[in-house]
């Protein structure tokens, strides 16, 4: 009996998030999880624009499963009633997946802790956590751990493995860092699921064998 493959289309913001989400995929493939995501880019995380995609996308595919991956700095600053619109949003449209409070804050939380904290540090110089900062600002010191990072792309030498997903689910509910992500949260529980779906098969699959072979004994 075969896992069945789990679809997920996720609506993004922009070409980072994508570009991500594309290594997620040839994660998944090479270590046989079962999960593909189909993103779906919006090149804005403004809600009025991230809904008009998603109800694009659900047209098409009624179907799949929608998960929303968007960043939470517009919505903290309320940027264009961002989170007005959000709190008030109809009980149709799926909860957001948030990065707080941007996908650069996300993506620090694959590496060590040390290098965690030292970015934190010079965010919270910044004020970052009460009024998270423009990318003209953060992208200088963001640069320092991620070289040739640009914004649309990730890093040149960025991998996502099993030891980098590893420090990104441990870092997400580490108390002493304030970076955190609902993705990182979805992400994790989505892969456990499918741990726990392979052992069940494979349970019954031995239990469906044992069972055949005591019939055959009793021949």
């Amino acid at each position: 009996m075969l896992n069945p493959i789990m679809h997920y289309i996720i609506i993004c913001e922009g070409g980072s998030e994508n570009a991500y989400i594309q290594e997620l995929n040839k994660y998944f493939k090479e270590q046989e999880i079962n999960i593909i995501f189909r993103p779906s880019p919006v090149n804005t995380g403004h809600f009025k624009e991230v809904i008009k995609k998603y109800k694009c996308e659900r047209k098409k595919n009624k179907k799949n499963k929608f998960y929303i991956f968007v960043d939470y700095d517009i919505y903290k600053k309320n940027t264009n009633k961002n989170n007005d619109n959000y709190t008030k949003k109809s009980k149709g449209i799926p909860d957001f997946l948030f990065n707080y409070f941007n996908f650069e804050d996300f993506l620090i939380l694959h590496l060590n802790k040390n290098s965690i904290l030292e970015y934190q540090k010079k965010c919270d110089d910044k004020n970052h956590f009460n009024i998270p900062m423009k990318s003209e600002i953060y992208m200088p010191l963001i640069k320092k751990f991620f070289n040739d990072y640009k914004k649309g792309s990730l890093p040149a030498d960025f991998k996502i493995s099993e030891e980098s997903l590893k420090k990104l689910f441990f870092n997400n509910q580490d108390a002493d860092i304030k970076f955190e992500s609902d993705f990182a949260r979805f992400l994790q529980e989505i892969i456990l699921q499918d741990s726990k779906r392979k052992c069940l098969t494979s349970s019954k699959n031995t239990t469906s064998s044992t069972k055949s072979l005591e019939k055959d004994s009793q021949k």
